[in-house]
């Protein structure tokens, strides 16, 4: 395995000198070969010998010799280029490797993260006056900065293993030339695939069988072959779509140690599942006839029974999916027969008795989920759509049913919608505390349906908008986050879907410009005003959500703590990139105005909810009221334009992957200029806040930071622009009347004192 102080410290110039000559020798070895130099060549030289008059042993031997070693010529140029195409693509592989190293972890330094040797990642702690330190950089940003890291050496293992195992093929030949080599690496995995397929498919016909150290060799195979279509194909169609399951039903369930292995079996299996899952998700995109029908078949064994009293074929494969990408068709044609299996006859105790597990059943390593909910299909399937934005947009804009006597009903409104009237929706198993693990992977696949990237990498690209069919792909993301926002109106609504919150203020602050958009529209004004010129609508291909819808989601978004400060920090990069890029001084007042309002609807949510879930405790209040006023300083960094794509900002911090802020595009430098690092504060109190007086003090201190945080865009467009004093407090004057409507917008009742 390649460390990172190895990729980093990986001098390419010898490599790239060794590319420079093969690539000589190549041309030198087609003359002698080949000719085309006007000297002597081999095809010459073995066209005379066979047209020649060969007498006695001459005719036999010596022509035989002639012509072999003529042969010979080919095969030293098929060689030459062979070892050329492997150097040049691997010197490219890895430079490429490299580079993203070096993006990545400068980007994550920028989040006070650094890494050993090997990649794993430490954080530093953050300052105040430097002095005494205020935080410590979280837990889960310190899980994705090494997972991304491990994901770059893994890649760069890869190619330096596929480049090492090509080279050694050829260095074997010690008394021969190879008539057959590679015409790109890639052609050297593919063929290192198949040479190992054998050895995968006897190793996964012993199944439970395989002692330990088999297992492991067989998760070897199809770790390095995973991303190989020409095995994962193979090695799926030989297998067949039932023994596929039954391969993994075994070994996680079988007969032999099972649920109840220890922990180095368990940690194999867990290797197995995320190994085998990805390399079947790489065979789903073949088109062979024999792949095809693998994935009929995989479908089609949804509602049997794998193995005798066994799980159903749905609830294994499902186990499999959590992990790669699997093909858009696939999916899609497997989720709408799984809501078709599920409302045909769900039976007594509906899913949670439809999906439950025997006992001695265990499909997922490690456990995830409790005993009631383990089974639920639905969960593998939802993380599976959450891989594939465009599986995860057609699926939520598509429809179960409408044969065998069900009544077709639209995807979104079964998975989303509670209400009974609705078309009966689903009804999601229930861990022994009440709570529904569903709805956070139902709310992944919805980051990625409406975002158009996976919730969980670390350096999303924003989708293109270069062709209709991008832009009408566009269309059906806002057009379904329509429907989120529509829907999840209420705190009430939202809370009823425990865990789905994080992901619905990731969904906001991905299309906080279509938020603001549809905000701007005070009495239908929009039209009259101009509002389509100011925010870009055809240019940034916006679309209203509605003033009311829009008050409505981000009043029951903001009660949440993480929605909030992913919110607030969306708002205020995209505030501070419209001002900078707006084509005139009155264009500019008027988003940062309306930047500003947006705050104050903000803060006045978060200070209720806080007020309403701390009314008896006057100390968590202020606790709490003072970590909204700092605004953990982690969850602002941003990093503009390094690899995401022009006109997007990317805010980290978020507990999965990072979001994608729509930005001005001319301003993507300036952007990474005037955006604001608060700093990060959570203040312990040492003293008791028993009365009303330091209550009220701490909710004042809350509100002024958070003024302070919706003025700092308008006060540095103002300042970069010369602005006098006098205009600056005309200005100051309006934003704080527009702070105060904000607050507005989004007030119910406090309900702090």
């Amino acid at each position: 395995m390649v460390t990172l102080q190895e990729l980093r410290d990986l001098r390419l110039g010898k490599l790239g000198t060794a590319v420079s000559h093969w690539e000589q020798m190549v041309r030198k070895l087609t003359a002698l070969a080949q000719g085309g130099d006007g000297g002597a060549n081999a095809a010459d030289f073995a066209a005379k010998a066979k047209t020649a008059d060969w007498k006695g042993d001459n005719a036999t031997v010596t022509k035989a010799f002639t012509t072999k070693t003529a042969q010979q010529f080919t095969d030293i140029l098929t060689e030459a280029r062979s070892i050329h195409a492997v150097l040049r693509d691997a010197h490219t592989a890895l430079t490429g490797h490299q580079r993203s190293l070096t993006s990545a972890v400068d980007r994550w330094h920028a989040e006070k993260i650094s890494f050993d040797s090997g990649g794993r990642a430490h954080g530093g702690t953050r300052h105040a006056d430097n002095s005494a330190t205020v935080e410590q950089v979280p837990p889960e940003r310190l899980q994705a900065a090494t997972t991304e890291i491990a994901a770059i050496l893994e890649a760069a293992s890869e190619t330096d293993r596929i480049a090492s195992r090509a080279l050694h093929r050829h260095a074997r030949s010690t008394h021969d030339f190879d008539e057959t080599g590679y015409r790109s690496l890639k052609d050297a995995d593919r063929a290192q695939g198949l040479a190992d397929l054998n050895a995968a498919l006897q190793l996964a016909g012993k199944g439970p069988d395989m002692t330990d150290a088999e297992l492991q060799r067989f998760n070897t195979l199809v770790r390095q072959h995973r991303d190989n279509p020409a095995f994962a194909e193979n090695f799926a169609t030989r297998l067949g779509s039932v023994g596929s399951l039954e391969l993994w039903r075994e070994l996680a369930g079988g007969p032999h140690e099972g649920p109840r292995a220890g922990r180095a079996r368990a940690e194999l299996l867990a290797d197995t599942q995320k190994f085998l899952g990805t390399t079947l998700a790489t065979a789903s995109h073949g088109t062979s006839p024999a792949m095809t029908a693998w994935k009929s078949g995989v479908i089609a064994a949804g509602d049997d029974r794998i193995g005798a009293y066994g799980p159903y074929g749905f609830q294994v494969s499902s186990a499999l999916m959590r992990h790669g990408t699997w093909d858009t068709g696939f999916l899609t044609s497997y989720g709408t027969r799984l809501i078709e299996f599920e409302r045909s006859d769900p039976g007594y105790g509906g899913t949670k008795n439809l999906w439950s597990l025997s006992p001695q059943q265990q499909l997922d390593y490690p456990r995830s989920d409790s005993p009631l909910t383990a089974g639920d299909p639905m969960h593998g399937f939802l993380q599976a759509l959450s891989h594939n934005p465009e599986a995860s947009l057609d699926f939520f804009h598509g429809h179960s049913g409408g044969k065998n006597g069900l009544h077709e009903i639209p995807n979104f409104d079964y998975l989303v919608d509670k209400s009974p009237e609705r078309n009966h929706p689903r009804v999601w198993p229930t861990d022994f505390d009440g709570k529904t693990p569903g709805y956070e992977h139902l709310g992944h696949a919805l980051e990625s349906a409406t975002l158009g990237y996976p919730p969980d990498v670390m350096n999303p690209q924003k989708p293109d908008l270069d062709t209709a069919q991008q832009i009408q792909e566009r269309k059906l993301r806002l057009s379904l986050m329509d429907r989120v926002i529509n829907y999840y109106d209420s705190s009430d609504v939202i809370e009823k879907h425990d865990g789905i919150q994080p992901s619905l203020g990731r969904m906001a602050a991905g299309h906080v410009d279509s938020l603001n958009y549809s905000v701007a529209n005070f009495g239908s004004s929009g039209e009259e005003s101009g509002r389509d010129r100011v925010y870009g609508a055809d240019r940034y291909h916006l679309r209203d959500f509605e003033r009311g819808a829009s008050r409505s989601f981000v009043r029951a978004l903001a009660t949440d703590p993480e929605a909030y400060e992913t919110l607030s920090a969306a708002q205020q990069l995209y505030g501070t990139s419209m001002m900078a890029a707006a084509d005139n001084t009155t264009d500019a007042k008027r988003i940062g105005i309306q930047n500003v309002y947006m705050h104050g609807a903000l803060d006045e949510v978060r200070s209720e909810a806080i007020g309403k879930e701390f009314a008896d405790d006057a100390e968590m209040r202020n606790h709490e009221l003072e970590k909204q006023a700092a605004w953990r300083g982690y969850v602002t960094s941003a990093v503009v334009g390094a690899g995401v794509g022009v006109g997007t900002a990317l805010v980290a911090g978020t507990g999965v992957g990072a979001i994608l802020i729509p930005v001005a595009i001319e301003t993507v430098g300036g952007a990474v200029e005037t955006h604001v690092e608060t700093q990060t504060m959570d203040w312990l109190k040492a003293n008791e806040h028993d009365n009303s007086a330091e209550a009220i003090k701490s909710m004042d201190d809350a509100h002024i930071a958070g003024e302070n945080r919706a003025m700092i865009p308008l006060l540095a467009w103002a300042k970069s622009n010369g602005l006098s004093a006098d205009e600056i407090a005309d200005l100051s004057t309006k934003a704080e009347t527009q702070y105060v409507t904000g607050g507005r917008l989004t007030d119910t009742d406090n309900g702090r004192r």
